[in-house]
């Protein structure tokens, strides 16, 4: 059963995280992308079969697959040719994106899906699952919630593919969801110090998919999501807003995308995944004043990433009644991230 499972853009950082420890739980992926030399020097090292075609040419390599998970980014890119074959196919589909626009793609197939019996669910890793579970589970708590607001810190070095990702959500400037809708916002709109278990850090707000993923899962109507920066680069980000036009063209995006790659070729080791840690925080508000609060701490973002999205995976080949659009916490539960390795959740 585990060769049911497709594993596309195995040789990129995060691929070759989650084949390795697929591997080390028992499964044997195909391993899929369209670089042929490390695709195969990866197969051969975990003794797993592989396919090496490109994106935009997945369905004939889709026969017998059950689920794709697919972890070459950008997704702006890769993420909707895939979906497309795999709706076709009968494919369920996933990946590992933070961006927004997928995730919009995403839910405009859900009709799609449910025809075809397939499970659509993007962001099945950091930073989507833990916030996504996190705002379901204070929107338990308060069911009359007219508000939540998230915010995250990690301190690992990202990988090339998350830089160059970064890059393009420059363009976005700032969202914050506002009666069930998203409203463009300058960057750097909201600065405040959120005071996470460890301790109180600056955080300022940001256009990440988050902010849309948490008002689908909790039908909650305002909210923004936040990570933790230093004071004055929050600052400058506010500073800096009205240049946001200017870093969405293309010559722009071309030159910091190749600033990323350059900066961060790879990825954290694992004594650096091992040593950075990562905290959530949630807050819950309703109309009436009432509050609640609630903090996670889980192990670096790609061992989280790792983790979650082959729980999700695994999830995937096992149901038979579920289809369509979902984000994490929909499909598998808001407990889920709880229930993952080095994960703990606290309420006040």
């Amino acid at each position: 059963m585990s060769r049911d499972l497709l594993l596309y853009g195995a040789n990129g950082y995060t691929g070759e995280l989650i084949a390795r420890e697929a591997v080390r739980q028992g499964l044997r992926p195909i391993l899929a992308g369209r670089s042929r030399e490390p695709v195969v020097a990866l197969a051969a090292d975990l003794g797993l079969p592989h396919r090496i075609f490109d994106v935009t040419h997945a369905r004939a390599h889709l026969d017998g697959v059950r689920v794709v998970l697919n972890c070459a980014g950008p997704f702006s890119v890769t993420a909707a040719p895939m979906m497309i074959d795999c709706l076709d196919a009968g494919t369920h589909y996933l990946d590992i994106t933070g961006e927004l626009r997928v995730f919009q793609a995403c839910r405009a197939a859900d009709a799609k899906a449910r025809a075809a019996g397939v499970i659509i669910c993007p962001g099945t890793g950091f930073d989507i699952v833990p916030t996504d579970c996190l705002a379901a589970h204070l929107r338990q708590r308060l069911p009359e919630a007219q508000r939540i607001d998230l915010a995250f810190h990690f301190a690992t070095r990202p990988s090339g593919g998350t830089a160059r990702t970064a890059v393009e959500g420059l363009e976005m400037g700032g969202l914050v969801r506002e009666n069930h809708a998203l409203k463009r916002v300058p960057g750097g709109h909201r600065i405040r110090r959120i005071p996470f278990r460890d301790r109180p850090r600056w955080c300022v707000s940001l256009p990440w998919a988050d902010v849309y993923t948490a008002g689908l899962s909790t039908g909650v109507p305002d909210g923004m999501v936040l990570v933790a920066m230093p004071l004055a680069a929050s600052v400058l980000m506010r500073l800096t807003s009205p240049l946001t036009p200017l870093m969405a063209t293309a010559p722009a995006q071309r030159l910091l995308k190749h600033l990323a790659t350059r900066l961060f070729p790879g990825g954290p080791d694992e004594t650096e995944r091992s040593r950075n840690p990562t905290e959530f925080w949630g807050e819950a508000s309703a109309a009436d004043g009432r509050r609640a609060t609630a903090w996670l701490s889980a192990p670096s973002a790609y061992v989280l990433t790792r983790d979650a999205a082959l729980g999700i995976a695994r999830h995937c080949l096992d149901t038979q009644r579920q289809a369509g659009f979902f984000t994490a916490s929909m499909l598998v539960g808001s407990d889920f991230v709880a229930g993952l390795p080095g994960v703990t959740l606290v309420d006040e």
